[in-house]
């Protein structure tokens, strides 16, 4: 057994709430919660129209605002965000803060902050690893970073590739080494916590203890093995750290896309993978929503050691770090966007229906942050918390409603509606009047239920497939009106994946277009599925394996699935590493 560092600087000055409950059963009852939460609102679509009429009336009108009024946000948010990244990528960043810093007598010179930048690996291809790193080095501030490159003792190889990739860059960083995180200590999850906390430990080992550098001037970079920086992305994070009203209390969120091999994977998972980036960018916008770090972000080195770094025993490092700061620090920790854009790898095999496979496993790996819903609820009632009610019934709210949802929202749209009204036409469901009258409105209507009778197909009217006209109660009315910004993020999605390569014929990007009317058969494979696969392994206690996805592209070699640890007690491959 290896044990983990015991030196007394790394003592942690803020007491953060226990990741586990107090007792198992407390502990397997605070799993079961997102399932649970999760089946009861897609079952209330079956029986609330009989035993709950009114109410279930009121509250899927409710939803349906909320997703009329959502829609037009991110559509509005998403405009706004590209435009500020196409002015933030022609900033120059210290020529702008030398203006601010002429009104600002006291503050620090631009080149006295560093930026550690912790790349957390397993079995990375060699090319992989060194074009992320080669654009850490394209920054126009790389003497400010040290780079880590934060190995897995239990990798064959592992040292010779890392003396391999440290020897490329000599003199460009102002430090560049790496760490070799030992197998099976206990308590610890194999991931990318895991890994990131003894690679941070290490780093303050050797910068701080030994060579007695300030920790105040550094932040630290959590970076995904397939990370591509803009030039700028570290300038901005300097001149944002120099200039924070609470440095030491804040993330920083770049807008991340999936963006690196998105025309070469298959045409259905551009939808998915593509949205994440519209849906990230308008979420660090929208007014009133609660940000989180994903998957890539900043926060100072002193906050982060003043919670003892990430927890070890957790594999969703990113939502749950942002939880523990908050808990332990109080109501000023917060994320700020970098609006700089960040690209990642889409998940790609070497088989179309592989890498279906493999991306589904990746969607069951991100859903797997649910299991920091019984955490932040558990961390709202702590009495150590410093955080104000206010503030942890809105973190702790937030993170139940994104997963639930994640899960149960396919349901809500796609049969919310259309069962209730079916159940009144053939049950005499007792809904009221207001939510089943109909109004006339422009476009074309159809009936799948006259799908299975062939007689009906060239009908044309309510007894066939097809209307001319449609008849739709006011939460239809609603939801077609979403059309609208769907068809405004469908471009927004098209701009950032940037323009078609010369080796995708425009076949095959009309085929990418024509899935977009498959969304919905897309969405349920790829996200509520995933989520309730996911939310079912949380509740029934089996766990997860966190596991390298299968990525690549025409410039690098597909990298294989890492296969699990026999010591691990998950035998099902289910997990893809990765943030949310």
């Amino acid at each position: 057994m290896v044990a983990r560092p015991s030196f007394t600087s790394v003592a942690p000055h803020a007491i953060a709430p226990s990741v586990t409950a107090r007792s198992p059963l407390a502990e397997r009852l605070g799993n079961a919660f997102p399932l649970a939460a999760s089946l009861f609102l897609i079952s209330f679509i079956f029986w609330g129209p009989f035993k709950a009429p009114l109410l279930y009336a009121l509250l899927s009108t409710a939803f349906f605002v909320y997703w009329l009024l959502r829609s037009y946000s991110v559509a509005i948010a998403c405009f706004i965000g590209l435009r500020r990244i196409e002015r933030w990528k022609t900033t120059d960043w210290r020529a702008r803060y030398d203006r601010w810093r002429a009104e600002h007598g006291l503050a620090r010179p631009w080149d006295w902050p560093r930026h550690l930048v912790i790349i957390p690996n397993y079995k990375e291809s060699e090319a992989g690893l060194a074009r992320t790193i080669d654009s850490l080095a394209a920054q126009v501030n790389a003497g400010q970073l040290v780079v880590v490159l934060a190995m897995e003792e239990r990798e064959p190889g592992a040292r010779e590739k890392a003396a391999r990739l440290i020897s490329r860059y000599p003199g460009v960083f102002a430090d560049i080494f790496a760490t070799f995180h030992p197998a099976g200590i206990p308590g610890e999850t194999p991931g990318k916590g895991s890994n990131e906390a003894w690679a941070a430990r290490e780093a303050y080992r050797r910068l701080i203890e030994y060579r007695e550098d300030d920790l105040r001037r550094y932040t630290v970079t959590s970076c995904d093995a397939d990370a591509v920086f803009h030039p700028s992305h570290f300038a901005a994070l300097n001149y944002l750290f120099l200039t924070a009203r609470r440095p030491y209390r804040t993330f920083w969120q770049p807008t991340i896309f999936n963006s690196n091999n998105i025309w070469e994977i298959p045409a259905p998972l551009r939808i998915p993978d593509g949205l994440s980036g519209i849906n990230r960018t308008s979420n660090l916008l929208i007014p009133g929503s609660v940000r989180f770090p994903t998957s890539c972000y900043s926060l100072s080195w002193r906050m982060l050691h003043q919670v003892d770094y990430w927890d070890e025993e957790v594999i969703p490092e990113d939502w749950h770090l942002y939880l523990k700061c908050s808990f332990a620090l109080g109501d000023e920790v917060n994320v700020e966007p970098l609006f700089l854009p960040l690209g990642n790898d889409c998940v790609l095999t070497d088989g179309y229906w592989k890498t279906l496979r493999a991306h589904y496993a990746q969607s069951v790996r991100h859903a797997w942050g649910a299991s920091d819903i019984p955490y932040a609820w558990r961390a709202a009632a702590w009495p150590g918390t410093r955080l104000s009610w206010r503030r942890r019934l809105l973190l702790a709210g937030a993170v139940t409603k994104v997963h639930v949802l994640w899960a149960a929202q396919w349901y809500i749209v796609t049969l919310g509606i259309f069962l209730p009204s079916r159940f009144v036409a053939a049950f005499d469901a007792p809904l009221p009047g207001w939510w089943t009258r109909r109004y006339q409105v422009p476009g074309t209507g159809w009936h799948p239920e006259h799908l299975l009778e062939p007689s009906r197909w060239f009908t044309i009217g309510r007894e066939g497939v097809l209307e001319p006209t449609m008849w739709l109660n006011l939460p239809g009315i609603l939801v077609a009106l979403c059309l609208f910004p769907l068809l405004a993020m469908i471009v927004f999605e098209l701009r950032t994946r940037g323009p078609r390569p010369a080796y995708v014929s425009r076949w095959a990007y009309l085929t990418g277009l024509a899935m977009w009317p498959l969304m919905a058969v897309i969405t349920f494979f790829f996200a509520s599925l995933p989520a309730l696969h996911a939310q079912w392994k949380l509740a029934s206690g089996r766990g997860l394996v966190y596991r390298v996805a299968e990525k690549g592209g025409r410039a690098l070699p597909v990298r294989p699935a890492v296969p699990a640890l026999e010591s691990e007690p998950v035998a099902e491959p289910v997990g893809i590493a990765g943030g949310k």
